[in-house]
């Protein structure tokens, strides 16, 4: 009797494996069809379908289907109202192309669900946006898709028009009529198939990092397929950002952050060279701990493994992702306790009793400075911090001093537009320093790609400061954070002084998810000055900081010191 009993379960366990395996490739083709019809079939249908609801449905429809033959037909149903002209097979649909003019999609980076007003993308005759792309060829007319099963689907990338409809009509009405729903497993597998198409045709970095897009495609669709909650898709999600590498990368989902960013009022540094890591600062006395306790387990976990997990979390080179491991490795729920193991074995319990992103000052910020004269001869300039008053104060004191340190650990500050007048008084263009270009994505899956001109900063203005400057970077600079250090290098205004950046720079997109979520990706692609590979590089020192743990618990900032040391000496 336990024989057959396990014999019909490993028979069940099986079928409902292969059934499984079924769906998740029927899947597979629908992404790669979904993709190339929305983002490149240029109907009129196709340019006014809510996108984002129609990914659901297609979904739920999809997954009826009991074979490849219901799988076609359903396809077929699904797609034809928005893209009449495709066919299936060898078939070559027959355009009457008397009186009509040619329509495609002109594609300034990925527009379609996004929030970024900087994207864009039009029909060449059909919609009244402007685009900043210049000498923009026309697409292949036909875009042939291989799926599974020698399932083969032809796409038209170029469609015809006659006093403004496209040809032949379709018809969406059948679709308009969508509407949001509460989440569940059909919007899980949906956000993935909408981000991983949004990145497959548009993430500019694709042919200078290595990825095995149909292989991250199946493991995706097979880990949302397998999510029951919003959480666990935002987490699966996350952990599908992890393949590209892009530290603009994240997935943005409010409530989940709401209520899991409280912390104990304690900041961390991790010490890469020995593996240590150290409470760097305490807002309140907390016995046993203060600067420079080094904590050798939380939760009876060893804190190299938390932080090697939690990267897998994160997008981004291997500097950024440990960066923003360290961010996360005490949050969690509030009044929620933490166990520290210290070095010295005595055991510290701390509560999670603040919001993070509701103390800035604290979590992010190294001192409190504008500008500040270390010395007679040595001015500091916190770019962090600076407002444009105390800046217009002292730009002409600035010309007084011969050496002086620039501090860029941290995002200059909002809305004061300080480094704008820093960079258009004393930092012109004086080598014609480029370093960023956009592609021109007329094709599918990031085929035939051709760029703008590399552009930079053309700052006009011919003043200098006669003084011999160091600028600090570490780690958590990214985008406008890594330009400043590019522009300034490629200009050879200073000596960098610091760690890696995180290479992460492009213009960042937000990108709609189905309910309320959206994910992030970088829209542009950024080299260095002269030419090579920036992406998970950043922009690397020429001297090298790492903090010790003397200087911690001294209070002393490594940076400044190192800054100092090389500026005094002779």
């Amino acid at each position: 009797m336990k024989i057959k009993i396990f014999s019909m379960f490993v028979i069940l366990s099986n079928l409902l494996f292969g059934q499984t395996k079924i769906e998740i490739q029927k899947l597979e083709d629908l992404t790669k069809i979904y993709g190339v019809v929305r983002y490149f079939h240029p109907s009129n249908e196709s340019a006014k379908l809510n996108w984002d609801l129609f990914t659901v449905y297609a979904v739920e429809e999809v997954l009826k289907t009991n074979n490849q033959k219901e799988f076609e037909s359903k396809i077929k149903e699904l797609f034809l109202p928005i893209a009449p002209s495709i066919t299936f097979e060898n078939e070559k649909f027959d355009w009457d192309k008397k009186n009509t003019k040619p329509v495609y999609w002109i594609n300034f980076g990925l527009a379609s669900g996004s929030k970024s007003d900087f994207y864009k993308r039009k029909r060449n005759i059909q919609d009244s946006i402007k685009i900043r792309l210049d000498n923009v060829s026309a697409p292949i007319d036909i875009y042939n898709l291989q799926l599974a099963n020698n399932f083969k689907i032809n796409i038209p990338l170029i469609v015809y028009e006659k006093n403004g409809q496209t040809l032949p009509v379709g018809n969406i009405e059948k679709y308009a009529n969508l509407k949001p729903k509460a989440f569940d497993n059909h919007n899980a597998i949906s956000n993935l198939i909408i981000m991983w198409c949004g990145l497959r045709h548009f993430y500019p970095y694709q042919d200078e990092i290595t990825l095995d897009w149909d292989k991250i495609l199946k493991e995706g669709i097979e880990n949302t397929y397998k999510n029951k909650t919003q959480e666990e898709n935002f987490f699966t999600l996350r952990k599908f950002s992890h393949y590209f590498k892009d530290g603009h990368m994240s997935i943005s989902y409010p409530k989940y952050f709401q209520t899991n960013s409280y912390s104990p009022l304690i900041k961390l540094k991790y010490l890469k060279n020995t593996q240590k890591l150290v409470i760097s600062d305490l807002l309140l006395p907390i016995d046993n701990l203060k600067k420079g306790t080094i904590i050798s387990s939380i939760n009876n976990e060893k804190p190299n493994k938390i932080i090697d997990s939690l990267k897998n979390y994160f997008s981004g080179s291997e500097q950024y992702t440990t960066h923003n491991a360290l961010g996360e490795i005490l949050k969690g729920k509030e009044n929620s306790m933490i166990s520290f193991t210290l070095e010295n074995g005595k055991k510290v319990d701390v509560k999670r009793d603040v919001l993070t992103y509701k103390n800035p000052d604290f979590f992010n910020k190294d001192n409190k400075d504008e500008i500040k004269e270390l010395s007679d001869s040595i001015l500091y300039i916190n770019l962090q911090n600076l407002t444009q008053s105390v800046l217009n104060q002292n730009l002409g004191k600035m010309k007084t001093f011969k050496k002086i340190i620039i501090d860029l650990r941290g995002y200059p500050k909002r809305r004061e537009n300080s480094w704008t007048v820093l960079g258009n008084t004393y930092f012109y263009d004086r080598k014609n320093v480029k370093f960023i270009i956009t592609p021109k994505i007329q094709n599918p899956f990031y085929e035939n790609i051709t760029y703008t001109d590399y552009s930079g900063w053309d700052i006009k203005k011919n003043q200098e400061l006669n003084a011999k400057i160091v600028l600090l970077v570490y780690e958590g600079n990214a985008s406008f954070q890594e330009s400043i250090p590019q522009f300034l290098r490629g200009n050879n205004y200073v000596t960098i002084v610091g760690r890696a950046t995180a290479g992460a720079n492009g213009g960042r997109n937000d990108v709609s998810l189905l309910n309320g979520m959206s994910y992030s990706f970088t829209g542009q692609k950024v080299r260095n000055s002269d030419g090579s590979i920036f992406h998970t590089i950043g922009v690397k020192p020429d001297i090298i900081v790492e903090d010790t743990i003397e200087d911690i618990k001294n209070g002393k900032d490594t940076f400044i010191e190192k800054a100092m040391e090389y500026l005094t000496k002779k």
